[in-house]
Protein backbone atom coordinates (compact mmCIF):
# COMPACT_ATOMS: atom_id res chain seq x y z
CA UNK A 1 0.00 0.00 0.00
CA UNK A 2 1.38 3.41 -0.87
CA UNK A 3 1.13 6.27 1.57
CA UNK A 4 -1.01 8.09 -1.02
CA UNK A 5 -3.74 5.49 -0.40
CA UNK A 6 -3.81 6.28 3.34
CA UNK A 7 -6.49 8.67 4.46
CA UNK A 8 -5.76 8.23 8.17
CA UNK A 9 -2.51 7.20 9.80
CA UNK A 10 -2.20 6.73 13.56
CA UNK A 11 1.33 6.34 14.91
CA UNK A 12 2.16 5.29 18.48
CA UNK A 13 -0.81 7.09 20.05
CA UNK A 14 -1.16 7.15 23.82
CA UNK A 15 -3.82 8.79 25.95
CA UNK A 16 -3.33 8.98 29.71
CA UNK A 17 -6.04 10.61 31.82
CA UNK A 18 -4.92 12.32 35.01
CA UNK A 19 -3.12 15.42 36.31
CA UNK A 20 0.43 14.25 35.45
CA UNK A 21 0.36 12.10 32.30
CA UNK A 22 4.12 12.47 31.78
CA UNK A 23 4.75 10.58 35.02
CA UNK A 24 2.51 7.75 33.80
CA UNK A 25 4.25 7.78 30.40
CA UNK A 26 7.62 7.39 32.14
CA UNK A 27 6.24 4.42 34.08
CA UNK A 28 5.01 2.91 30.79
CA UNK A 29 8.48 3.34 29.26
CA UNK A 30 9.92 1.46 32.24
CA UNK A 31 7.55 -1.46 31.66
CA UNK A 32 4.67 -0.76 34.05
CA UNK A 33 1.25 -1.94 32.90
CA UNK A 34 -1.94 0.12 33.05
CA UNK A 35 -3.18 -1.58 36.24
CA UNK A 36 0.06 -0.79 38.07
CA UNK A 37 -0.07 2.82 36.87
CA UNK A 38 -3.64 3.19 38.09
CA UNK A 39 -2.94 1.64 41.49
CA UNK A 40 0.17 3.80 42.09
CA UNK A 41 -0.93 7.10 40.52
CA UNK A 42 -4.68 7.08 39.90
CA UNK A 43 -3.98 7.78 36.21
CA UNK A 44 -5.94 5.86 33.58
CA UNK A 45 -4.26 4.67 30.39
CA UNK A 46 -7.11 5.08 27.89
CA UNK A 47 -5.13 4.25 24.74
CA UNK A 48 -1.82 2.40 24.76
CA UNK A 49 0.58 2.65 21.81
CA UNK A 50 -1.98 2.35 18.99
CA UNK A 51 -0.68 2.37 15.42
CA UNK A 52 -2.63 1.66 12.23
CA UNK A 53 -3.64 3.19 8.93
CA UNK A 54 -6.92 3.43 7.05
CA UNK A 55 -7.01 3.43 3.26
CA UNK A 56 -9.22 5.69 1.19
CA UNK A 57 -12.63 4.05 0.75
CA UNK A 58 -12.00 1.51 3.49
CA UNK A 59 -14.42 0.86 6.33
CA UNK A 60 -12.35 0.51 9.50
CA UNK A 61 -13.94 -0.79 12.71
CA UNK A 62 -12.56 -0.52 16.23
CA UNK A 63 -14.03 -3.24 18.42
CA UNK A 64 -13.58 -3.92 22.10
CA UNK A 65 -15.20 -4.37 25.46
CA UNK A 66 -16.92 -1.56 27.29
CA UNK A 67 -14.27 0.76 28.71
CA UNK A 68 -11.53 -0.47 26.38
CA UNK A 69 -10.92 2.94 24.77
CA UNK A 70 -12.98 2.81 21.55
CA UNK A 71 -14.72 6.17 22.05
CA UNK A 72 -11.49 7.72 23.31
CA UNK A 73 -9.71 6.58 20.15
CA UNK A 74 -12.38 8.04 17.86
CA UNK A 75 -12.21 11.36 19.71
CA UNK A 76 -8.42 11.38 19.36
CA UNK A 77 -8.82 11.33 15.56
CA UNK A 78 -10.52 14.74 15.56
CA UNK A 79 -8.80 15.93 18.75
CA UNK A 80 -11.94 16.30 20.80
CA UNK A 81 -9.56 14.53 23.20
CA UNK A 82 -5.89 15.47 22.94
CA UNK A 83 -3.35 12.63 22.69
CA UNK A 84 -0.66 12.36 25.35
CA UNK A 85 1.90 11.12 22.80
CA UNK A 86 2.08 10.02 19.18
CA UNK A 87 0.88 11.46 15.89
CA UNK A 88 -2.20 11.34 13.69
CA UNK A 89 -2.14 12.20 9.98
CA UNK A 90 -5.17 12.94 7.80
CA UNK A 91 -4.45 12.91 4.06
CA UNK A 92 -0.74 13.04 4.86
CA UNK A 93 -1.07 16.13 7.04
CA UNK A 94 -0.22 15.82 10.73
CA UNK A 95 -3.19 17.07 12.74
CA UNK A 96 -1.80 16.51 16.23
CA UNK A 97 0.14 19.77 16.09
CA UNK A 98 -2.42 21.98 14.34
CA UNK A 99 -3.45 25.31 15.81
CA UNK A 100 -7.03 25.63 17.05
CA UNK A 101 -7.96 27.62 13.93
CA UNK A 102 -6.42 25.09 11.53
CA UNK A 103 -7.99 22.20 13.45
CA UNK A 104 -11.40 23.86 13.26
CA UNK A 105 -10.98 24.16 9.50
CA UNK A 106 -10.09 20.44 9.22
CA UNK A 107 -13.11 19.49 11.35
CA UNK A 108 -15.45 21.64 9.25
CA UNK A 109 -14.21 20.56 5.84
CA UNK A 110 -12.66 17.11 6.14
CA UNK A 111 -14.27 15.28 9.06
CA UNK A 112 -17.78 14.25 9.89
CA UNK A 113 -18.72 12.82 13.28
CA UNK A 114 -21.77 10.83 14.31
CA UNK A 115 -22.08 10.48 18.07
CA UNK A 116 -23.76 7.73 20.07
CA UNK A 117 -25.87 10.43 21.69
CA UNK A 118 -27.67 12.18 18.86
CA UNK A 119 -26.56 15.74 19.74
CA UNK A 120 -29.58 17.29 18.00
CA UNK A 121 -30.78 20.79 18.83
CA UNK A 122 -34.36 20.43 20.10
CA UNK A 123 -35.42 23.92 18.94
CA UNK A 124 -34.35 23.26 15.35
CA UNK A 125 -36.21 21.32 12.68
CA UNK A 126 -34.76 18.17 11.13
CA UNK A 127 -33.70 20.21 8.09
CA UNK A 128 -32.05 22.88 10.26
CA UNK A 129 -30.25 20.24 12.36
CA UNK A 130 -29.01 18.52 9.21
CA UNK A 131 -27.80 21.79 7.67
CA UNK A 132 -26.26 23.14 10.89
CA UNK A 133 -22.64 22.19 10.13
CA UNK A 134 -22.95 23.74 6.68
CA UNK A 135 -24.36 26.93 8.21
CA UNK A 136 -21.38 27.15 10.57
CA UNK A 137 -19.08 26.66 7.58
CA UNK A 138 -20.70 29.64 5.83
CA UNK A 139 -22.52 27.74 3.07
CA UNK A 140 -25.36 29.79 1.54
CA UNK A 141 -28.86 28.85 2.75
CA UNK A 142 -30.14 27.56 -0.60
CA UNK A 143 -27.12 25.29 -1.07
CA UNK A 144 -27.06 24.01 2.52
CA UNK A 145 -30.78 23.17 2.40
CA UNK A 146 -30.28 21.37 -0.93
CA UNK A 147 -27.43 19.31 0.53
CA UNK A 148 -29.34 18.66 3.76
CA UNK A 149 -32.40 17.43 1.82
CA UNK A 150 -30.17 15.13 -0.25
CA UNK A 151 -28.56 13.70 2.91
CA UNK A 152 -31.97 13.21 4.56
CA UNK A 153 -33.11 11.32 1.48
CA UNK A 154 -29.99 9.11 1.69
CA UNK A 155 -30.91 8.07 5.25
CA UNK A 156 -34.62 7.54 4.48
CA UNK A 157 -35.96 10.70 6.13
CA UNK A 158 -37.30 12.58 3.10
CA UNK A 159 -40.62 14.12 4.15
CA UNK A 160 -39.50 14.75 7.74
CA UNK A 161 -37.63 18.00 7.07
CA UNK A 162 -40.03 20.14 9.11
CA UNK A 163 -40.37 17.76 12.05
CA UNK A 164 -38.59 18.43 15.34
CA UNK A 165 -36.38 15.92 17.19
CA UNK A 166 -38.99 15.19 19.89
CA UNK A 167 -41.39 14.06 17.14
CA UNK A 168 -38.98 11.35 15.93
CA UNK A 169 -38.12 7.90 17.24
CA UNK A 170 -34.63 7.29 18.61
CA UNK A 171 -33.59 5.56 15.41
CA UNK A 172 -34.86 8.45 13.29
CA UNK A 173 -32.99 10.94 15.49
CA UNK A 174 -29.82 8.93 15.00
CA UNK A 175 -30.35 9.04 11.23
CA UNK A 176 -30.63 12.85 11.44
CA UNK A 177 -27.20 12.84 13.10
CA UNK A 178 -25.87 10.68 10.27
CA UNK A 179 -27.47 12.95 7.64
CA UNK A 180 -25.85 15.99 9.28
CA UNK A 181 -22.44 14.35 8.93
CA UNK A 182 -23.10 13.24 5.33
CA UNK A 183 -24.37 16.68 4.23
CA UNK A 184 -20.88 18.09 4.64
CA UNK A 185 -19.44 15.41 2.30
CA UNK A 186 -16.46 14.81 4.61
CA UNK A 187 -13.20 13.16 3.60
CA UNK A 188 -13.56 10.87 6.60
CA UNK A 189 -16.66 9.94 8.58
CA UNK A 190 -16.13 9.03 12.24
CA UNK A 191 -18.87 7.10 14.01
CA UNK A 192 -19.06 6.27 17.70
CA UNK A 193 -21.65 3.49 18.04
CA UNK A 194 -23.65 5.43 15.49
CA UNK A 195 -26.17 2.66 14.84
CA UNK A 196 -26.95 1.66 18.42
CA UNK A 197 -30.53 3.01 18.22
CA UNK A 198 -31.31 1.69 14.74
Amino acid sequence: MSHADEILSVNNIFKVFGPNPNMAMEMLRKGADKNEIFSKTGHVVGVFDASFSVKRGEIFVIMGLSGSGKSTMVRLFNRLIEPTAGSIHLNGREITGLSDKALLDVRRKEMGMVFQSFALMPHMSVLQNTAFGLEIAGVAETERHRRAREALSQVGLAGHEHSYPHQLSGGMQQRVGLARALANDPTILLMDEAFSAL
